[in-house]
């Protein structure tokens, strides 16, 4: 049973090869403090592999896989133990556009401002 799986991360790394290209993307994992404010709870590292038709995005680029999740547990360089491996065969690979700052807006529309928080309508 193939489980599909949905996620954003932060490609790290990107191997082409003559079938396809694997991308290592690092997604991180947030919860709520005591507070109610998210923090870092920790990372997931994904091998994503797509084949050659899927466009390509380059390295240090915010990403959205969508593809099924295949796990594989291997026995650890350092003879620690063993580890599981999230491999993803991925459907669709593409590039997320952070989004613009007020100095970029104000680049295009000069007359663009920023409102501070507290006068803010709404």
């Amino acid at each position: 049973m193939a489980v599909h799986i949905e996620f954003e991360g932060y490609v790290n790394d990107v191997r082409n090869y003559d079938w396809g290209v694997v991308y290592n993307v690092a997604h991180r994992q947030v919860k709520k403090d005591a507070a109610g404010q998210w923090e870092t709870a920790g990372y997931d590292y994904f091998s994503v592999s797509v084949d050659s038709a899927v466009p390509g995005v380059e390295k240090d680029s915010k990403v959205r896989v969508k593809g099924t999740l295949k796990t594989k547990r291997y026995e650890k360089k350092d003879g620690s133990g063993t580890a599981v491996a999230l491999n993803v065969r991925g459907v669709s690979v593409e590039p997320l556009v952070k989004p613009a700052s007020v100095s970029d807006m104000q680049e295009l529309w000069p007359t663009v401002k920023e409102i501070p928080e507290d006068n803010a309508p709404f």
